[in-house]
């Protein structure tokens, strides 16, 4: 008895003690719960961004009117933290199509989402409408609408087609509205040869309207439409007819008629005697120095006439012959320091230029300089390359020789010491020569420019100048804000733009000038530098000779 009862007072203290540790326990987890939701509270809202549907289980038998890409917005309930990290790819909201009939029929939109602290609390719309009918497939003959007429003088025959029958698919109710795949050839009026084209078929109903939602396999047809020559008419070739001489050193390198063919009306043997082409009548050449185009009418016999335009459109080519010639010149000594001389050897070049002969008949002895540039060259031995300027159209073949051996010496440069020459006989004694003096070229005045740290140093005062050309010099003065190059012709008054630049520059390039628009003659360039003020020294101008 005494054993009964302690043990019964045992399990009442084990029985209190459990209600005491699952009281403990549901208080813990409360204040837990409501500790976790004052850190990462939980929020109920709409979502920001829609949500797009998209269609699943769709039979492959059945045909879905309409693209499904309607958006649905999603309420949820979510912690912050979730709430912070959501985006549109982490939902995901479905149409199950799966074992539906064909018909109408209204499904709920079912949305996902992959962060498992959400849940969805409401899909706004619940639900979609969707029609569904059977995909079925006939065949039906194609036809092509050939419009519009040939050339003139010519006739279409029955066109044929490939294939002529073309297999239309789609929803049951579409295929069966369609009658016929339709396609149109247009004819501009200018064809004269068969046509045989490849169009896009459209579906068409009884009343030649389109139908949608359907599809034709193969999608395009090839016509073919005969076009033939009616009796009475004739296509032929036209040939110019041109005489006389084209000037001296030219000649006749191309001569072309638009039309080429034209289509001449008569009785069957006025056409048969016609040989196949016809011929303008002539055109006097004679001197040409330039292209001709000119309306010239045909020379037709008799009983013979041509459809539409009476004349056509004759386009001679004159060209000038190719040809070469040698001349020697002298040097330019250009870009030479001052305070410096200089000797060449050679003095003289030999120049091998092409072009058109009439060009190179009438070159004068001024048109072809050969400058020596030495522009930054220190004194002593240099080798230096020729530059060759020549009128436009021609061509410098080649310099001989191609580079030159230049002395440059401050001061006076050191007199040549001649090799004695020596008679045959043995008994006379040699006489020494003096050589001849050999002249020094006098060289281009610098730039006289009244700022040292705004001058030009390059073209020099005087030079010939070609085509594009290097402006050299200094724009670095004090509070520097931007330099201008200017130009203009001897007999103008007022400068032109050419240039603007806002870095300085320290002896090196300041711009490019190019003189190949610019008619021949003289002409000043300047240098214009102004400061951050506004203000700006006198410019530094230079006088040029441009030619081509």
């Amino acid at each position: 008895m005494g054993i009964e009862v302690r043990t019964i007072s045992t399990w009442q203290r084990v029985i209190n003690n459990l209600g005491s540790g699952i009281l403990a326990l549901a208080l813990a987890t409360i204040v837990w719960i409501v500790a976790v939701n004052e850190e990462n509270p939980i929020s109920e809202g709409v979502f920001k961004e829609p949500v797009p549907i998209q269609v699943v289980n769709k039979a492959d038998n059945l045909y879905l009117y309409g693209d499904v890409t309607e958006q649905v917005q999603v309420r949820i309930r979510a912690p912050r933290t979730s709430w912070n990290s959501l985006t549109t790819a982490k939902f995901e909201a479905t149409i199950d199509l799966a074992g539906l009939p064909p018909g109408r029929h209204d499904l709920p939109i079912q949305v996902t989402c992959a962060d498992r602290a959400v849940r969805i609390m409401e899909v706004s719309p619940a639900t979609r409408l969707v029609r569904l009918e059977l995909i079925t497939d006939r065949w039906v003959s194609v036809q092509v609408n050939v419009l519009g007429n040939p050339a003139l003088g010519y006739t279409r025959r029955t066109h044929t087609l490939t294939p002529d029958q073309v297999k239309v698919s789609g929803p049951e109710s579409m295929v069966a509205q369609v009658e016929s795949a339709v396609a149109d050839l247009y004819l501009r009026g200018d064809e004269k040869d068969t046509q045989e084209k490849e169009l896009h078929l459209s579906p068409r109903d009884a009343n030649d309207d389109p139908v949608g939602w359907v599809k034709l396999e193969p999608p395009t047809v090839t016509v073919r439409v005969p076009i033939e020559q009616e009796h009475g008419f004739k296509e032929v070739a036209v040939r110019a007819t041109i005489t006389g001489q084209v000037g001296s050193g030219y000649w006749v390198s191309n001569v072309s008629v638009e039309p080429a063919t034209v289509t001449v009306i008569g009785s069957p043997t006025a056409l048969e005697n016609i040989p196949g082409y016809v011929e303008t009548t002539a055109i006097d050449v004679g001197g040409a120095e330039e292209n001709i185009s000119q309306q010239v009418p045909l020379a037709l016999p008799n009983g013979v006439s041509v459809l539409g335009e009476q004349a056509v459109l004759v386009k001679i080519n004159v060209t000038a012959i190719q040809g070469g010639l040698t001349v020697q010149r002298e040097l330019v000594i250009q870009g030479l320091a001052e305070g410096y001389q200089s000797r060449a050897s050679p003095e003289t070049v030999d120049v091998i230029l092409s072009g058109p002969l009439p060009k190179l008949d009438t070159l004068r002895p001024g048109d072809v300089v050969v400058i020596l540039n030495l522009y930054g060259l220190e004194a002593g031995t240099h080798k230096v390359k020729p530059t060759v300027l020549v009128p436009e159209g021609l061509v410098v073949e080649s310099v001989l020789p191609a580079t030159i051996e230049v002395l440059i010496a401050r001061g006076t440069l050191p007199t040549l010491t001649p090799t004695p020459a020596v008679t045959p006989t043995p008994t006379l004694a040699p006489t020494p020569v003096q050589p001849t003096p050999i002249p020094t070229p006098s060289p281009l005045p610098t730039p006289d420019c009244p700022h040292p740290l705004a001058h030009l140093t390059e073209p020099l005062v005087g030079a010939v100048v070609q085509g594009e050309v290097e402006l050299h010099g200094t724009a670095a003065i004090e509070k520097f804000d931007y330099y201008k190059i200017e130009f203009r012709s001897d007999e103008a008054i007022e400068w032109a733009f050419l240039a603007r630049y806002k870095k300085p520059v320290t002896d090196g390039l300041l711009a490019v000038w190019d003189t190949s628009s610019l008619p021949a003659g003289r002409y000043w360039v300047r240098l214009v530098v102004v400061d951050t003020l506004g203000n700006y020294f006198d410019p530094c101008a230079v006088p040029v000779q441009v030619i081509h």
